[in-house]
């Protein structure tokens, strides 16, 4: 009698438009539903009935609305277009919800505890290729042991996905697997969202995806075999934001998994992102990751360590995405500061030649790899000091420089000034004070010495000149 009773409330609710609430003011927690008796127990060949219009009711435009029942049987809703709104709210599953190739106005699932069969590998909530404007599952549970994914979206089209509060977990596979999922507005995974999961495939998976916008603020997700987030791919026209508590922990190549990611604006934060247990590697991989709006919330010095420290290896395109935003918000000494980190990463991790790494080396402690020309100018002065100082000291009472036959008094002690005239010859290229024509080296060891160290600062001379003119004008760049 009691399911009758139920059927008939059920089917009276439906006309009338009104929500069937089993629960009242009872606990609906998960505990509380598996106890649930025969008068909390609705049958899922019922709903599939009242979806394919099989009843011989005039549903009210408001839908199928249940909370608080056990629902016994898997809910089969595929293959099933109508015009008929579900919800299921606060509704225990135990066999789990399969929405394949269907169709619906829109779908309730929040508060609802979601399974599946012992033994089976159908995902407690099977949405592939599912269609909806709009589709909830606020503070859901869904628990799983199967590759297939605790919630799949695999291939479906909606207007509106809101998670917030939901907590899924797989034990044999990923927790949201959303491959190809095509979202027209937002995907919302905030406010204590939960998700547990195993594998390469990620906790939540978003490969190949198209979103409007993504929302995982305050998210935590987990995963001790492969990263917590798998996006490659993924394409979000307006923001994607990992932020405001946002926890990730993971292990595989990358914890968070962002190749080929386009987004409009990208929120990330990697400050609560880590490694699971003893795992080694990088926190997050975004080779080919593109977005149009300067990164935050964190500032410039954080990026750059992320680049550097916490990607899987070198790799040009995420320092040129990052200096391209930059330089259009016309930041032109961060695109310096970009640039020559990037060179600084390629000789640390972009496997060069022994002698293209020496080389870069050198152009960045002479020019800041061609972007701070200032650099050899300030090495040339050096060198002209150092040219001075030798002339002055060892043209002094140590006999290194003597009056030529030119001078006046040929053979006799060069003046102060006469030395630091022979050192300025000495340290600049191109430009001669006539010093030299009237006081020149000995033959003492001091003259020799002074000969020798003057072919070697002509040499570094010339060599910062030349250095300072390709800086400029830009020659010995590399990207």
């Amino acid at each position: 009698m009691a399911v009758d009773w139920l059927e008939q409330s059920l089917l009276d609710a439906v006309r009338d438009g009104e929500m069937l609430d089993l629960a009242g003011d009872g606990p609906v927690d998960e505990a509380a539903m598996r106890s649930w008796d025969g008068a909390h127990t609705v049958s899922a060949a019922l709903i599939r009935d009242l979806v394919r219009g099989r009843r011989d009711i005039e549903a009210d435009p408001h839908g199928l609305r249940l909370r608080g029942a056990r629902i016994t049987g898997r809910v089969d809703l595929a293959n099933i277009t109508s015009d008929l709104r579900v919800e299921l709210v606060d509704c225990f599953v135990p066999d789990g919800l399969n929405l394949c190739d269907s169709q619906l106005p829109g779908l309730v699932l929040d508060g609802s505890c979601f399974g599946h069969p012992a033994g089976s590998h159908d995902p407690p909530v099977d949405a592939a290729r599912f269609t909806a404007p709009v589709m909830t599952m606020r503070g859901a549970v869904a628990n799983a042991d199967t590759p297939s994914g605790a919630v799949r979206f695999l291939g479906a089209h909606l207007g509106l996905l809101d998670c917030d509060g939901a907590r899924l977990s797989n034990t044999s596979g990923p927790a949201l697997h959303a491959e190809f999922l095509r979202v027209d507005h937002s995907v919302f995974l905030r406010d204590g969202f939960r998700a547990t999961g195993v594998g390469e495939q990620g906790t939540v998976r978003f490969a190949y995806a198209h979103l409007g916008r993504l929302a995982c603020d305050g998210a935590r997700l987990s995963n001790t075999s492969g990263p917590a987030l798998h996006a490659d791919g993924l394409r979000v026209d307006r923001a994607v934001f990992l932020r405001a508590g946002f926890r990730a922990t993971g292990a595989g190549h990358s914890v968070l998994a962002l190749n080929g990611v386009s987004v409009g604006s990208l929120w990330l934060d990697t400050s609560g992102v880590t490694r699971s247990g003893q795992a080694t590697g990088a926190l997050v991989g975004i080779d080919g990751l593109t977005y149009g709006d300067l990164p935050a919330p964190v500032g410039l010095s954080r990026w750059l360590e992320l680049l550097r420290d916490h990607t899987p290896g070198y790799s040009a395109q995420p320092y040129q995405q990052l200096a391209a935003v930059h330089r259009a918000a016309g930041h032109d000494s961060e695109v310096r500061d970009i640039l020559m980190a990037q060179r600084r990463d390629q000789i640390d991790r972009g496997g060069l030649r022994r002698r293209d790494r020496a080389w870069a080396r050198f152009t960045g402690l002479a020019l800041g790899f061609g972007y701070q020309p200032w650099r050899a100018l300030l090495l040339l002065f050096a060198v002209l000091a150092s040219s001075v100082a030798l002339a002055v000291v060892l043209g002094g009472p140590g006999g290194g420089l003597e009056h030529t036959a030119r001078a006046s008094k040929p053979t006799t002690p060069c003046s102060i000034v006469e030395r630091v005239g022979v050192g300025m010859d000495l340290g600049l290229p191109a430009v001669k004070t006539g010093a030299q024509d009237l006081c020149a080296p000995t033959g003492t060891h001091a003259g020799q010495t002074l000969t020798v160290a003057g072919w070697v600062l002509q040499l570094a001379a010339w060599a910062l000149a030349t250095l300072f003119i390709a800086g400029f004008t830009g020659a010995v760049r590399k990207t």
